[in-house]
């Protein structure tokens, strides 16, 4: 275990960059409890995170702005469904473009059609930026004080494991209950 730790510690920052690309909301709370166990530094994880983040929303705003047409014309049942969620894209994207991080999936989803519905880039990137921003530093906070607070519970849990299922129960249970909230 001592060795998985000191090889987050050596490269953590970089396994937090890549991840906020690809999945944020796990690995924001992991992070908060790697932070809290000292293994990573807060204010670099902070920065890190957001930049990974901005960069995986830039990445899938770009992806939507120059490649989705040509993919969703290619099948007609989600080019119609597309169609249909155009005004509530428009009307509603400004807000997308800020809280796209704050909602589970919207990390890839949101910038993706924010993109192929023709958002300005300018308004997307300044706003995703103030989300991103927010929401590296909710997650944070979250697996930060969450990881103090098993502490306190079950005594001094110097176990990674213990945290990771900890983080893990609860990526779980929220995404549980988004998918019954759904149905």
């Amino acid at each position: 275990m001592d060795s998985l730790l000191s090889l987050l510690s050596e490269y953590g920052l970089w396994v937090v960059f890549i991840g906020m690309i690809v999945e944020g909301t796990a690995v924001i709370l992991l992070s908060g409890v790697l932070c809290h166990m000292d293994v990573l530094p807060c204010d670099s994880t902070f920065l890190v995170a957001i930049l990974g983040a901005i960069a995986g929303d830039q990445i899938w705003f770009y992806i939507g702005h120059n490649y989705a047409q040509k993919f969703v014309s290619k099948f007609q049942n989600i080019e119609k469904q597309i169609e249909k969620l155009r005004k509530k894209v428009q009307s509603k994207a400004d807000m997308l473009a800020l809280t796209s991080r704050f909602i589970y999936s919207g990390a890839i989803a949101f910038p993706f059609v924010l993109g192929m519905h023709k958002y300005s880039y300018k308004k997307f990137t300044i706003l995703d930026t103030i989300g991103v921003s927010l929401a590296s530093m909710a997650g944070l906070s979250i697996g930060y004080f969450l990881s103090g607070s098993v502490k306190k519970l079950l005594g001094d849990v110097n176990h990674f494991e213990h945290m990771v299922l900890l983080v893990f129960i609860i990526f779980l249970s929220m995404k549980l209950y988004h998918s019954f909230k759904r149905a």
